[in-house]
């Protein structure tokens, strides 16, 4: 042990007894008449992946998780938190029986959920955690279908009194499906607000999909996000990216948002 410190003692010594190599003038000189063509801002630019709820509750202006209804509607207990984080989920109002997710009649995936009414009682489903800013408007639809005897309506509540919800009362249903828009305006502050969408009467009635956002959304996307990211002037943004595209088809993004298949993320082991 005492010679191999004695060797790097040595060692150290000789290297700081060493003379640095002499430093050599380096000059340059800039030729400013001599231009070439501009470089595309298009060239470089960032990157953008599914880490986390990045883009599913950072980026993207959509308030609602499974949408389109790829797991069962139920109040069992969730499973385990996913990668991401535990997601907001569908369920009953009323007894679970109530609800069966009907693959006869599915619309964008494997199945919908199909509401048997009860009378009086009110039957259906809902969705809570959401984040609801007073005096903000807030667009959404609904594709459903359903017998016409059934009265179905669709509510973003954010308290607990009766008046700290509002209500949209949907027009009679056909047995085929149709897409209904939705409007609401918060008059408080919740981030624990939710959506309920119930029906009386007789029948029963389906979901195929649901979408709720800010009015001010554009495209889809949160404005003050999409604000932000105009003031990095990047030329060109990868989205999707990471390893959510390593299972990413693109057949999957065209025609009707609302028709689109459901799918199963392998990255981050959560529907999209």
């Amino acid at each position: 042990m005492k010679r191999h410190l004695l060797l790097a003692l040595a060692i150290t010594a000789m290297l700081r007894a060493t003379p640095a190599p002499a430093q050599s003038a380096v000059s340059a000189t800039i030729d400013i008449a001599h231009t070439s063509a501009p470089i595309s801002p298009y060239i470089y630019g960032q990157f953008i992946e599914h880490i986390g709820t990045l883009i599913e509750h950072g980026i993207w202006a959509k308030m609602l998780d499974d949408r389109k209804f790829f797991s069962r509607v139920t109040s069992a207990p969730p499973p385990p938190a996913q990668r991401r984080g535990p997601a907001q989920r569908w369920v009953p109002i009323g007894p679970d029986a109530s609800v069966v997710m009907d693959s006869a009649a599915a619309y964008a995936g494997a199945w919908a959920p199909r509401i048997t009414l009860a009378g009086v009682a009110e039957r259906g489903i809902a969705q809570s955690g959401l984040a609801v800013r007073a005096g903000r408007a807030y667009v959404g639809r609904i594709v459903i279908a359903g017998d016409p005897r059934g009265n179905v309506v669709v509510r973003l509540v954010w308290g607990a009194n009766a008046a700290d919800r509002q209500t949209s009362a949907l027009a009679p249903l056909s047995t085929g499906y149709a897409t209904l828009l939705l409007n609401f305006t918060a008059r408080a502050n919740s981030d624990s607000a939710r959506i309920e969408i119930v029906g009386t009467g007789a029948g029963a009635f389906r979901v195929g999909a649901v979408s709720l956002m800010p009015a001010n959304n554009v495209e889809g996307f949160r404005r003050e996000i999409i604000d932000g990211l105009k003031q990095l002037r990047s030329g060109i943004y990868r989205f999707p990216g990471g390893n959510f595209l390593s299972g990413y088809e693109w057949r999957d993004a065209i025609g009707d948002r609302d028709r689109r298949l459901p799918r199963f993320d392998y990255a981050w082991r959560m529907p999209q």
